[in-house]
């Protein structure tokens, strides 16, 4: 089958392997200080029910960039997420999209809108995290409690074509999916992984077609639906003049032709008794969400002159006032959940406003990632305390109307708030010593920037002459190592999504500069123009604008040196003992490759990196 993915998930067990070497030591698990892992507080009960379900918080990251691997989903968990909207799974998985397809420096544009695996990966990778996930509540003692809402699009016949209907099948009843999955995992978990359901209406889909596929999700397969709405419900007019004036967003274009083709506001009002008629017939939830992201046009990030889509602080107010419009015309008769420009500072406001579940993005793209959930939950559990209430459901409610209009006021939503982009010092990323600020590791949705350690010091080095069976060793540069700690892109877990470039204070963006550890051989074969390592046996391949060097260890202390032209064998200390073939080899490749092997063992079976020695002190 083709692949237009980036990404190679990693198999469970390696998964299993991370988490208990991490929860043995370290300061980390997942990318999550263990200082930020969200536990329960006694005084302070924050489960909800969602449609009859219990959620443990009604905290989770939105369908997108967090919610598409399995090491994703666990990171959110172990911030305190307990509501998970997964990557929108559509008929055609095949997709292209553009590199970089994320920019949130400030505000956020994503060009990227739909599952980048195979729907039969989509499945695997959820189940997977349905394990892992009650693997660690288990071994860290807090109740699990997670809800996986499934999100689908984009048209009704994608939908009940075999290919999504065998997804929602498996979700439904994953029995056999997750004994084959379940390996060293004991614990018993639910079979079903998901039976709520968050339609994605992507911008242009017309009324009816929602309301079909919301109808036939209902009646036929027997879902829980949240249709999620689109910001043009607001009308060119009114988003114009609270994006542009009252905000300040002047150089972001609106797309006309976006607010013809979408859902109106009265064929929405005329849509809803009708479903909520459908979903009382069938004994199942209706609800609606606000919002998805603004189809527009900008010149601030990376991706050209065509439509993106926006999310982060100017979609907050809003989806804010879509959402407070919609709650009193409904006289709050019809659940809402919320994401749009969801952060620390005003999750506790959305959830005093009567909203939830409600899911972020953007915000978890910046410093500290999955780390910031804590936060989230801590501001929630302070505003319960101040009204002085122990149960989530006992919180006092906001008007909705007074809510959206204090968001609307706020000036921190505005384009004077969020014009500065994080700090570049003028200097350019190169493959070993950069800044290594570890800023860009955070961000990275699927965890794929790792660390690697390799010794300190200016190391001897020589150019090699050799044919014939001869050869001579001339004077060359050292290979000088000056930081100790290093980093290294895990290319299978990569999407080159591109958002560690505006997070990093120098210039190139680490997911296209720095080096690629493959894991997969597919990764490594259908990737050659990607310049990395990858295993073969003991041996460590490098691969450089194409060309391919083998380095391989002998039981002596020496090894074996592959290099376009020959082969060369060499000492312990890198003296050449033997040469076959012809050519010219610097002894810097070798020594940087001896280097890179342990360590790059060491993050290939996620264990921590052995100490390594020092070299000659650098200056």
């Amino acid at each position: 089958m083709a692949r237009a993915s980036e990404l190679y998930p990693l198999p469970l067990s390696v998964l299993l392997e991370r988490f208990e070497r991490e929860i043995a030591g370290g300061d980390e698990v997942y990318g999550v200080a263990k200082a930020q892992v969200w536990r329960p507080d006694p005084a302070r009960d924050l489960t909800t029910l969602h449609f009859g379900q219990p959620l443990g918080t009604p905290l989770g990251p939105a369908a997108g960039p967090h919610t598409q691997l399995a090491q994703n989903l666990l990171a959110g968990w172990l911030g305190g997420a307990r509501f998970f909207e997964l990557k929108t799974v559509q008929v055609l998985d095949e997709l292209e999209l553009p590199r970089p397809c994320i920019h949130a420096p400030n505000v956020g544009y994503n060009v990227e809108w739909s599952q980048e695996l195979h729907v039969p990966e989509s499945a695997v990778e959820y189940a997977k995290a349905w394990l892992l996930v009650h693997h660690a509540a288990e071994r860290l003692g807090i109740p699990a409690l997670p809800l996986f809402d499934l999100s689908v699009g984009y048209d009704l016949a994608g939908i009940r074509g075999e290919k999504v209907t065998r997804f929602l099948d498996v979700m439904r009843d994953a029995s056999a999916l997750l004994d084959s999955l379940r390996g060293d995992v004991t614990i018993d978990t639910p079979t079903c992984i998901s039976r709520t359901l968050t339609l994605s209406t992507f911008h242009g889909c017309p009324a009816g077609e929602i309301e079909g596929i919301a109808t036939y999700l209902m009646r036929e397969r027997g879902l829980d639906v949240v249709v999620k709405l689109n910001p043009t419900l607001l009308g060119e007019a009114a988003l114009g003049e609270l994006l542009h004036e009252r905000l300040g967003y002047r150089h972001i274009a609106l797309d006309s032709h976006s607010f013809e083709a979408d859902l109106k506001w009265d064929q929405l009002m005329a849509m809803v008794p009708r479903l909520r008629h459908v979903a009382a017939e069938e004994g199942v939830g209706f609800g609606v969400k606000f919002s998805n992201t603004l189809v527009c046009r900008s010149p601030e990030p990376p991706f050209g002159a065509g439509d993106m889509y926006l999310s982060g602080p100017p979609l907050h107010p809003i989806a804010a006032t879509l959402a407070a419009r919609f709650i009193d015309a409904t006289a709050s008769e019809v659940p809402v959940t919320f994401s749009a420009g969801v952060d620390a500072q005003n999750f506790a406001d959305v959830v005093a406003a009567g909203i939830a579940p409600v899911t972020t993005c953007t915000d978890l793209l910046k410093g500290k990632g999955y780390g910031r959930l804590k936060g989230y939950l801590d501001a929630l559990e302070k505003r319960m305390a101040a009204a002085g209430v122990e149960r989530l459901d006992d919180l006092p409610r906001t008007p909705a109307a007074q809510w959206a209009a204090a968001v609307v006021a706020d000036p921190r939503y505005a384009h004077a708030a969020n014009r500065a982009a994080p700090r570049k010092v003028g200097t350019r990323l190169v493959l070993l010593d950069c800044l290594t600020c570890d800023k860009c590791q955070p961000v990275c949705p699927n965890l794929a920037i790792q660390d690697m350690a390799l010794p300190v010091g200016s190391f001897p080095a020589g150019l090699v002459r050799f044919g014939g069976g001869a050869w001579s060793v001339e004077p060359g540069e050292p290979l000088v190592v000056r930081k100790r700690h290093q980093i290294t892109i895990l290319a299978d877990a990569c999407n080159r999504c591109g958002q560690c470039d505006p997070t990093c204070p120098e210039e190139g963006g680490p997911f296209a500069t720095k080096p690629n550890l493959f894991l997969d051989a597919r990764a490594w074969e259908e990737h050659p123009g990607r310049d990395g390592f990858r295993f073969e046996g003991a041996a460590l391949l490098w691969r450089e604008a194409g060309v391919i060097q083998r380095w391989c260890p002998r039981a002596d202390g020496g090894s074996t040196w592959n290099i376009p032209g020959g082969t060369l064998t060499l000492a312990a200390d890198f003296t050449v003992l033997g040469a076959e073939g012809a050519g010219v080899a610097d002894l810097r490749h070798a020594r940087l490759l001896s280097m890179c092997h342990d360590t790059l063992r060491c993050v290939t079976g996620w264990r921590p990196p052995a100490p390594v020695p020092h070299g000659v002190p650098v200056a």
